[in-house]
């Protein structure tokens, strides 16, 4: 399944916010362990009812996994019958596994935070209901330089290490929760961005405009940093391509242009609107009566971009705030 979606944090940005989470990698120890006569080689342990898992490990250190039995031929391979629930093993040398090592089961630790890393930042997408720009561009970005507002890294890194700790210290999984979203009492940071408390440099109005990247080349520094005005439709895509590659610079003539498509009766991204215009920093139309504004930058043939507009009422949220009536 194809995304242009993006995730707003790192491993490193968890490890910052909660240096404890790297304990809680979901790894499971296996100590029931057996020989195992069916290969000919006693050095080969077998352990039943283990469940599924992706990685086994041999004291933290990732073992070789193979296809077959017979295609343990070495110390530190294994293979896994997922369909019989059994995992066959060969040691180091003539240790026992249930004695001589620790050997778990898991995931390893990069691809795990990868995902809870994932899912804080779907649920942090949808929670807030606003779209979620990058600080890209020449001169946008943060004193960090970081790709995305810090509150949205914060919150996002905070969320995902309440993931790991929730099934194993559900009380501090809370505490760390909280801060992100709290039902109770509304401040968390979503809570706040989502109320208007704490505002994004995008903040306009709502949901009706979100900018995702299509395709954009690794040489590219420019890009989509704005948006304004109400969609003059119910719903399209607009597709934003770079039609001549450049260097947009303050000072200087540009000579980068873009061209935008909406859809038509065909389909989505079929109707060219604006045909190679020459990008000059301010807010230019890319059809359905929205405008873009690109950063400073470099921007290569081919980046494109699509916005999704709505002009259906999306409004969502808004501050909470209370007022006195008296009775007369």
């Amino acid at each position: 399944m194809t995304t242009y979606l993006e995730t707003y944090c790192t491993i490193s940005d968890i490890q910052l916010v909660a240096p404890f989470v790297v304990c809680y990698d979901r790894k499971r120890t296996f100590s029931n362990w057996a020989s195992y006569s069916g290969s000919g080689n006693s050095t080969v342990y077998q352990a039943g009812s283990v469940g599924k898992f992706s990685q086994l490990f041999a004291n933290d250190i990732e073992l070789t996994s193979v296809g077959s039995t017979g295609a343990i031929d070495a110390d530190g391979k294994y293979y896994f019958d997922e369909d019989a629930d059994v995992v066959y093993y060969r040691p180091t040398s003539t240790n026992n596994p249930n004695f001589d090592e620790a050997v778990t089961a898991g995931r390893d630790n990069k691809t795990l935070f990868e995902e809870f890393i994932s899912r804080s930042s779907d649920f942090a997408r949808t929670y807030i209901n606003k779209p979620i720009y990058k600080n890209k561009g020449v001169g946008t970005g943060d004193s960090l330089g970081r790709d995305f507002p810090e509150v949205i890294v914060r919150a996002t890194a905070l969320l995902a290490a309440s993931m790991a700790i929730m099934p194993y210290d559900n009380e501090r999984g809370t505490e760390l929760q909280n801060q992100v979203y709290n039902p109770e009492t509304n401040l968390g940071l979503l809570d706040m961005i989502r109320t208007g408390v704490i505002s994004l440099d995008q903040d306009e109005d709502g949901r009706d405009k979100i900018v995702k990247e299509v395709a954009i080349n690794g040489s590219t520094t420019g890009a989509i940093v704005d948006t304004f005005g109400h969609p003059q439709t119910s719903f399209d895509r607009i597709k934003i391509i770079i039609s001549t590659a450049g260097t947009f610079a303050a000072g200087s003539t540009s000579t980068v242009a873009f061209s935008s498509y909406v859809g038509s009766d065909s389909g989505l991204k079929t109707n060219l609107v604006e045909n190679a215009k020459i990008i000059d920093g301010g807010l230019q139309p890319i059809g359905h009566g929205v405008s873009v504004r690109f950063s400073t930058g470099v921007y290569t043939l081919n980046d494109e971009w699509e916005v999704e507009v709505s002009g259906l009422d999306h409004t969502s949220g808004g501050a909470i705030d209370t007022i006195q009536l008296k009775r007369n």
